[in-house]
């Protein structure tokens, strides 16, 4: 997250939580509150289940902050198609072995593997924008972007039912210079 904000040239303030998520929650919200911040941003698309809901409006119910959700109820084969278009670049960072092989991790989320999540999703019923925590994504260029992250060097992981890369190096690169 430290690379991606300094890719954005936007500042980073990060906040622990644990459980109980919903208190520990509120008091990292009334955090941001006490620093100025006026608004949330999430990405959000739909209701994951009747117990969440829109989770963000319940946990900053009452506080004096507005939760900003600009994917909400949107299609989220759509989702995928205007990521791609818009030229934003990510790879797939953790994903749930119930669905993915190893050879996912680390590859580039683009308009081939757009595909095969979209066929993926049609086989299997798993969201094509991982919004049940089918798999997770990070961001590493894009036109709002000032640099590029490039990774030099991690390494796969498992767990008990998750595959994720453990990032070891990377650092920021001009948008013009070769990211090899």
């Amino acid at each position: 997250m430290e690379l991606q904000a300094k890719a954005l040239g936007i500042p980073l303030l990060k906040l622990g939580v644990k459980e109980p998520y919903e208190k520990s929650y509120r008091e990292a919200i009334s955090h941001l509150i006490d620093k100025g911040i006026e608004g949330i941003v999430t990405g959000d698309i739909y209701v994951v289940d009747d117990v969440h809901g829109r989770w963000m409006d319940k946990v900053t119910e009452g506080l004096d902050i507005s939760v900003i959700m600009p994917l909400w109820n949107q299609d989220t084969s759509k989702v995928l198609d205007e990521e791609i278009s818009s030229g934003f670049k990510s790879i797939f960072t953790c994903l749930g072995q119930q669905w993915f092989t190893e050879e996912w991790l680390g590859r580039e989320l683009d308009e081939k593997s757009v595909k095969d999540l979209k066929a993926l999703a049609k086989e299997s019923g798993m969201d094509p924008c991982g919004e049940n925590g089918e798999y997770h994504t990070m961001t590493i260029d894009g036109p709002i972007f000032k640099e590029t992250i490039k990774i030099s060097k991690f390494s796969k992981e498992k767990t008990d039912n998750r595959l994720f890369i453990k990032i070891s190096e990377c650092s920021l690169k001009p948008k013009n210079s070769p990211l090899k």
